[in-house]
C-alpha cells in the first residue's frame, strides 16, 4: 500500500503543481491583457485630446485669417473712395489714365501681398495644428512596435 500511496501522492502533487502553474499563467495573462487594454484606452483618450487640440488650433487660425481678410477688405473699401477722389482731380484724360493705371497697379500689388500673407497664415495654422496629431502618431507607432 505504501507504493500505491506514494504514486497517489506524487500524482496529487503533480496535479496540484500543474493546476497552480496554469492558474498563475492564466492570472498573468489576464493581468497583461488588462494592462494592455488600459494602455490602449489611455492612448485612445490621448489621441482624442490631440485631435481636439488640433481642431482648436485650426479654428483659432481660421478666425485670425477671417479677421485679416475683413481688415483688408475694410482698408480696400476706405482706399476706394480716396482713389475715386484722386481720379476726380485729374485735369486731363492723360492724367486720368496714368492715375488709373497707378491705382490698378497698387491694388494688384496689395492683393498679391494679401494673398501671400493669408497663404503664410494658412500654412502656419495647418503646421501648428498637425503637431499634436503627429506626436500621437509617433507614440502609436512606438507602442505598436514595442508589442
Amino acid at each position: 500500500m505504501s507504493a500505491t500511496k506514494k504514486v497517489a501522492d506524487d500524482a496529487t502533487k503533480t496535479t496540484q503543481d500543474a493546476t497552480s502553474s496554469a492558474a498563475a499563467a492564466a492570472n498573468d495573462g489576464v493581468e497583461r491583457l488588462t494592462q494592455g487594454m488600459s494602455k490602449f484606452g489611455s492612448l485612445g483618450q490621448e489621441n482624442m485630446e490631440a485631435f481636439m487640440s488640433s481642431l482648436t488650433t485650426m479654428a483659432k487660425g481660421f478666425e485670425k485669417i477671417g479677421q485679416e481678410n475683413m481688415a483688408f477688405a475694410k482698408s480696400q473699401m476706405e482706399a476706394g473712395s480716396e482713389r475715386m477722389q484722386t481720379l476726380a482731380k485729374a485735369k486731363s484724360p492723360q492724367e486720368f489714365f496714368e492715375t488709373q493705371s497707378q491705382i490698378v497697379r497698387d491694388a494688384f500689388e496689395q492683393q498679391i501681398s494679401q494673398t501671400n500673407k493669408v497663404s503664410d497664415m494658412m500654412i502656419s495654422t495647418v503646421r501648428e495644428a498637425a503637431q499634436p496629431i503627429s506626436k500621437r502618431y509617433s507614440v502609436m507607432v512606438d507602442t505598436m512596435q514595442a508589442r
